[in-house]
């Protein structure tokens, strides 16, 4: 409940400074600065060398000197197995992987894993003949070559440990960044499902909400940081607005507040299908210059998908019949954009309104009827608003690495004329829980307990339908209007 008393007491603040100035610097964490002994990490520059190691998964050659904080299930054989699949999958999604040599390092690493699991196996039948013919005192000449045989299972296990150890480098850690299996449904081009209301049309040249902004004195971007924004006045009070408007809603749906964290640990961030290349991009912090961490902290913010996935990291949920649990938050999101990006729609600091579903992996069903309701939620917060928007199933290239099929909710943009997104469902299976172990239990004769399944929703980025909003009411003298719903909620905070 604490992004509840955080949303009081920023309305309090509001109303007391009668909407005057609410700050959001967008590009205070990707400057470098020094504070209780943290630094934060400007992108590097390619000159610059830096020895980058995946956290999720530490191989065996290195755990002596790396502590690893969650080790994930292992298993490919969904992802690789059927090749014709793997490839299809590969293409769908426009990336450039060798999977012949992924599916051979794999196949290799698989074999070799089997080969010492008997080994070992054979090895714990001679232990357990060797103390049998000591406590019978049989003849030393049986008992030496019983000895020997030992001998030579350890040297040929130690043998395959290590070629396991090589292989995990190479075969391993480029597995763990396969993406998610396509859902069966996710179309090869992506598909219209839904449109409500028809685009707004002028008789005038519609103007940027940038432009907008500057007119009604109500958005300001830095001139000395262009990541950075400040909103003012009535359009301040529409951010919380709209944040509690999604919110209500959410509540009387059952979904359950939550706090998240904004800062999450590297191997979290790897488990939630961050390349471990691409990381040290995404607000990494360190503690020490020139001292190198190996499961480093980055901020992504409380309303974003790692945030969420922090908390059930390496947790058992005890009942399973209490699933599907929901959870929604309100608070800040963080992305690793460019300086060029200066509108709403590509600042790197967003207030977002975020959900998590976790279910059960063995009712398929339920999914889809998961999937129904969270859409249907979404389609009713948006149309109360009254502005047109659509509602689009992706296609495999617009998909991310966790997502096995996506929805969006987009809204169109006059000035740019092109479409935003302002909401996603993400259907992630359970690509996350098996990287982070999130499991619940289960009562069958088969076994005990399994992997769960999530499903991340967007509800809504409000900075981005803050421009939006601007961009579809505005009139010629450079004003705008708020929606009629959100306008009489507005009124009673003043």
């Amino acid at each position: 409940m604490c992004f509840l008393s955080l949303v009081t007491i920023m309305k309090a603040a509001c109303a007391i400074f009668r909407h005057d100035r609410v700050c959001f610097l967008c590009g205070i964490f990707t400057s470098h600065f020094s504070k209780n002994g943290f630094y934060t990490s400007l992108p590097k520059k390619s000159s610059e060398k830096e020895d980058l190691t995946a956290a999720l998964f530490v191989p065996g050659n290195k755990a002596e000197t790396v502590a690893s904080v969650v080790t994930p299930h292992l298993e490919f054989s969904k992802q690789i197995e059927n090749e014709i699949t793997f490839r299809n999958n590969i293409a769908m999604r426009g990336m450039n992987v060798d999977v012949s040599d992924i599916t051979r390092k794999w196949t290799a690493w698989k074999d070799i894993k089997s080969r010492r699991a008997e080994m070992e196996e054979k090895k714990s039948k001679i232990a357990k003949a060797i103390k049998a013919l000591e406590k019978n005192h049989k003849k030393k000449a049986s008992l030496d070559e019983m000895k020997e045989q030992g001998r030579k299972l350890r040297n040929e296990a130690n043998s395959l440990a290590q070629q396991i150890r090589n292989l995990e480098e190479t075969a391993v850690i480029p597995l763990l960044q396969l993406p998610n299996c396509l859902h069966h449904m996710t179309p090869h081009e992506e598909k219209l499902l839904f449109s409500f209301s028809k685009k707004p049309t002028f008789t005038f040249s519609p103007r940027s909400h940038r432009e907008l902004g500057k007119i009604t004195g109500e958005l300001e971007f830095m001139a000395n940081s262009p990541t950075s924004y400040y909103l003012r006045n009535n359009l301040s009070l529409l951010e919380l607005v709209t944040t509690d408007h999604f919110l209500s809603i959410l509540r009387a749906e059952s979904y359950l507040p939550t706090c998240n964290s904004d800062f999450v640990k590297a191997a979290v961030l790897e488990g939630s299908g961050v390349h471990y290349l691409d990381r040290h991009r995404l607000n990494k912090l360190r503690g020490q210059e020139g001292k190198k961490e190996e499961d480093p902290l980055h901020l992504v913010g409380g309303g974003s998908l790692p945030a969420f996935v922090a908390y059930v990291t390496k947790q058992m949920i005890e009942k399973g019949d209490t699933l599907p649990q929901k959870f929604v938050t309100a608070g800040r999101n963080y992305q690793a954009r460019g300086n060029e990006c200066l509108t709403l729609f590509g600042c790197k600091q967003s207030t977002v309104v975020d959900g998590l579903i976790l279910y059960s992996d063995t009712e398929t069903l339920d999914e889809k009827q998961i999937l129904d309701e969270a859409l249907i939620l979404l389609i009713r917060s948006f149309s109360t608003m009254g502005l047109h928007f659509r509602v689009v199933q992706y296609s495999g290239d617009s998909l991310k690495m966790y997502e096995s099929g996506a929805v969006g909710i987009e809204m169109y943009s006059p000035a740019a004329d092109q479409y935003q997104e302002v909401g996603r469902i993400s259907l992630c299976g359970d690509y996350i829980s098996r990287r982070l172990w999130t499991m619940y239990k289960i009562e069958t004769e088969k076994k005990s307990a399994s992997f769960i399944s999530m499903m991340h929703i967007r509800f809504c980025n409000v900075t981005h339908l803050l421009g939006l909003i601007m961009e579809n009411c505005q009139s010629e003298n450079g004003m705008y209007v708020i929606p009629h719903h959100l306008l009489s909620c507005m009124n009673a905070f003043k």
